[in-house]
């Protein structure tokens, strides 16, 4: 059975999946866009009151189990069948890992073309430099109609799968080595980004934006779901991942205590890259840009913002620019690893070379797969598909694991487990049980019953076409695949 060699490592690792791209690019646009402080402080009391019962609940899991989501959940409820939930969570993680697959090749791509717009930029308006990456170097088009393949992105997708294959191939022992760099690196450049921005004359009043709570906002239904919902996305739950590393965990390692160090650290990333981009945007005047599309505000608004970093000084723009975009590219690396590993490992089911030939084949279908997020149609492509891959689907996902954990008889015992080893910090019973069998589950189904009446009212304007071959259909795939395969594999380990 593979382990992380020490609990750092686990904790490094988990860090690395809980915090994303979503932590350093959506998370202050949802700040900018509810009231600052208030957010903050929902979000904050979210993350403890909801986040850290249902992440021990799943690093329990996975340790008491000693395999991934499908044995997890089969094993809850002692039903062979709901095994389902637990491959439908996998296949979907591998899915939103080929997602975030072409995210990265898309960023290390502006990495490379960074530096040539900072020393041109001086004779560009800013709507040109805004537009350069969409419409310079991917040429993409706003019909979904695809009539062109960019030859510099696909090499970066390609290049992207490349590092994701090495983080996979030696087990936990490199999924802990390769987060070691891309956790420590980002988290440096985002203070570097930080310092900077702090500089600026203006940063007092960036931070006071981003801090003073607005209060008014409280009265927002949808900013209290919003904040609720983004502590289950944005902790990796529910879609495979804490189960495979809790079964890594080492002997002797309290739960408690190192999911406590990943929420605080996915916490404060967040808040971290919040101060980024609040006083980054405020110093260079183009704070009106600040909004809650992660895409936009990579490949749109931080461009801008990176040109005019250090004033006319373009090569010193252009080396900010680069590291910044390189930690942006480990984060999406790391969390697509992450992906793939709650998929491959229960897959696997514990035999190394049955593994190693597993990420082989994943990875060489991604890469085909990914020869689409190089063409014209892939802003299109990839905004269906993370709207009903990375959130329907994730949100059905939380409401079912949810009700497997109020339903099951084993869920009071899961708490023994995450105290097994902790000598003074204990997880509270009571709580603990509250938490997951009955307040997550309630704000989850609320979330989607809201999301139900929204989209009611203002259905998606995409071509059927695109809703069909990477929306809705791929979101039936997932469950009829999983399904299929739950039935081949028995309780989630062995063919039956």
């Amino acid at each position: 059975m593979e382990k992380f060699k020490s609990k750092s490592g686990f904790i490094l690792a988990s860090i690395g999946a809980a915090v994303g791209l979503g932590n350093a690019l959506r998370f202050p646009g949802l700040c900018a866009k509810y009231g600052g402080g208030a957010f903050l402080l929902i979000y904050l009391i979210a993350l403890i009151v909801l986040g850290v019962p249902l992440l021990n609940a799943e690093i329990a899991m996975g340790r008491r189990f000693k395999s991934g989501a499908p044995r997890c959940t089969a094993g809850m409820l002692n039903r062979p069948n709901a095994a389902a939930v637990g491959w439908a969570a996998g296949l979907n993680s591998a899915l939103t890992a080929v997602i975030y697959a072409g995210l990265a090749g898309w960023i290390i791509s502006t990495a490379a073309n960074i530096t040539p717009l900072c020393l041109k930029s001086a004779d560009m308006p800013r709507a040109e430099i805004s537009g350069y990456f969409f419409d310079c170097v991917l040429k993409s088009r706003n019909d979904g109609v695809i009539d062109g393949i960019s030859p510099v992105v696909l090499c970066c997708v390609v290049a992207a799968w490349v590092l994701m294959y090495f983080c996979l191939k030696g087990g936990a022992g490199s999924l802990a080595k390769a987060a070691k760099f891309t956790v420590i690196i980002p988290l440096v450049i985002l203070v570097l980004m930080a310092g900077r921005g702090l500089m600026y004359n203006n940063s007092g009043e960036a931070l006071g934006a981003l801090f003073i709570p607005d209060f008014s906002c409280l009265n927002r239904p949808d900013m209290w779901l919003t904040a609720l919902g983004q502590v289950f996305f944005s902790l990796s739950v529910a879609v495979g991942i804490m189960p495979v590393y809790g079964s890594y965990l080492p002997e002797g390692a309290g739960i408690f205590g190192c999911s406590l160090a990943v929420a605080a650290a996915d916490f404060l990333v967040s808040v971290l890259a919040s101060v980024v981009l609040f006083t980054t945007l405020y110093g260079c005047g183009i704070q009106s840009a600040i909004c809650d599309s992660g895409i936009l505000t990579a490949f749109a608004v931080y461009p801008v913002a990176i040109t005019s970093l250090f004033g006319s000084n373009a090569v010193l723009n252009g080396v900010f620019g680069i590291l910044f975009y390189c930690s942006l590219a480990m984060m999406a690396v790391q969390s697509a690893v992450s992906m793939l590993e709650a998929f491959i490992s229960p897959f696997a089911d514990g035999d190394v070379k049955k593994k190693k030939k597993v990420v082989k084949i994943a990875c060489l279908i991604g890469v085909a797969v990914s020869v689409l997020f190089s063409t014209s149609a892939a802003p299109l492509i990839i905004e269906v598909a993370d709207l009903f891959i990375n959130f329907y689907n994730v949100l059905i996902l939380c409401i079912a694991e949810c009700l497997i954990l109020a339903f099951s008889k084993r869920t009071g015992g899961l708490v023994e487990e995450i105290n097994k080893f902790s000598s003074r910090l204990k997880m509270p019973q009571k709580p603990f049980l509250i938490s997951v069998k009955f307040l997550s589950p309630a704000i989850l189904i609320c979330l989607g019953v809201m999301e139900i009446f929204r989209i009611a009212g203002s259905p998606p304007g995409y071509p059927l076409w695109l809703i069909t071959a990477f929306g809705a259909g791929l979101s039936v795939a997932v469950c009829a695949v999983s399904v299929v395969i739950s039935m081949r594999r028995g309780r989630g380990g062995r063919p039956s």
